[in-house]
């Protein structure tokens, strides 16, 4: 059978008696072979006319599917829709989310080169660009990504991400609605969505992603401080102070800095005038973030509620020196001063809050905010 060895095939016999291994190894569907008939030949001796039929049928193989037999695929082809990964891109989201940007942008560069632009690079820019503000470039590269792929639910979420950061809440909201409905496991994304519902007072919505978030993710931290928010807004007092816990439990057992579930329960607690238990949380939210002025200002509050001047003023006043901007706090030194009669303190304390207040009124928009609107 010296005829079949430049094409690197079976003898006759086995591949006219196999289909299903000739179909394995090559991947083109010999269904018009009739296996039940040509069992019959194992073991028989070909005779020049079944020779013959042999050579057609193989040359008709060759005709139908000649690439596959002559080069065999070593790896199957991916199923249609499904897009191979792209080593570079792993590379360049790993450089961006260490803060190497510089590096990043040298690598898609490169990558644009080789490839060309697509919606992936286009939205590695944007990603860029964000991180370094520059917000409004970011959302020109965005709107090009998704002008060539709409259904891309990065691109989605970041333009929200972005028109949240530039306080654009209406524009805002459909890009993260489409970033959960394409990427419904995404739980920043989740995140993010209940984020902006409960900033544009929408609580039941926000509560409700913020449980999909725990759903998720039953460690992030975020997820419950926020709840917690959105369910004192709720009214639920006593499930508020359980996400608030849950948060603040989950805080000290991974060992994070971050204050703010001890400071949301404590200024709850605070609303509620339970000055006693809420005077130890926010202690803890202090040694969290000894630069919070926030944290600083809610405790000289706290204090002075419980009738500890002194130590109020000396929280206030940390207060107001990692923060010089925070109004709040140089109203109430104001009012402790008033009450103690320094009244030189207390006028200078009460002027620095007139003019911050002055300051913090609405301003002219910046060029970029106009470009949004």
């Amino acid at each position: 059978m010296f005829w079949l060895d430049p094409l690197k095939v079976y003898p006759p016999r086995w591949m006219i008696a196999s289909r299903g291994a000739y179909e394995q190894n090559y991947g083109c569907e010999a269904s018009f072979v009739p296996r039940q008939k040509v069992h019959g030949l194992r073991g028989t001796r070909l005779s020049h006319r079944s020779l013959r039929v042999a050579m057609t049928f193989w040359g008709s193989l060759l005709l139908l599917c000649p690439a596959r037999i002559l080069q065999p695929q070593t790896t199957p082809n991916p199923p249609l829709g499904v897009i191979p990964i792209n080593p570079s891109w792993q590379v360049i989201e790993r450089l961006i989310s260490s803060g190497e940007l510089q590096q990043a942008r040298e690598k898609l560069n490169e990558e644009i080169r080789g490839r060309g632009e697509t919606y992936k690079s286009l939205y590695f820019e944007a990603l860029i660009l964000f991180k370094e503000n520059r917000f409004i470039e970011s959302l020109q590269k965005l709107e090009r990504s998704l002008a060539l792929e709409r259904q891309h639910p990065e691109a989605h979420k970041l333009t929200g991400l972005i028109l949240v950061v530039l306080e654009r809440f209406d524009v805002a909201r459909p890009f993260l609605e489409a970033a959960v409905q394409l990427a419904p496991s995404d739980s920043m994304a989740h995140y993010y969505l209940g984020r902006l519902y409960y900033t544009i007072q929408r609580f039941p919505q926000a509560a409700s992603e913020f449980q999909t978030v725990i759903r998720l993710d039953p460690t992030y931290v975020k997820a419950y401080d926020n709840l917690g928010l959105a369910l004192e807004a709720l009214g639920d007092e006593e499930a508020a102070i359980q996400s608030y816990h849950k948060a603040i439990e989950l805080n000290e057992r991974q060992m994070l800095r971050n204050e703010w579930p001890c400071l949301n329960l404590g200024k709850f607690l605070v609303t509620r005038n339970r000055y006693e238990e809420s005077l130890s949380v926010v202690r803890k939210a202090v040694e969290l973030n000894p630069k919070s002025a926030e944290a600083y200002y809610v405790l000289g509050k706290v204090l002075a509620k419980l009738g500890k001047d002194s130590e109020a003023l000396e929280a206030l006043k940390r207060s107001t020196l990692n923060d010089p901007k925070y109004g709040e706090a140089h109203y109430l030194l104001s009012r402790i001063y008033l009450k103690r009669g320094q009244e030189e303190e207390a006028q200078k304390e009460i002027s620095i809050f007139q003019e911050l207040k002055e300051s913090g009124k609405k301003k002219e928009p910046k060029a970029d905010e106009r470009k949004l609107r």
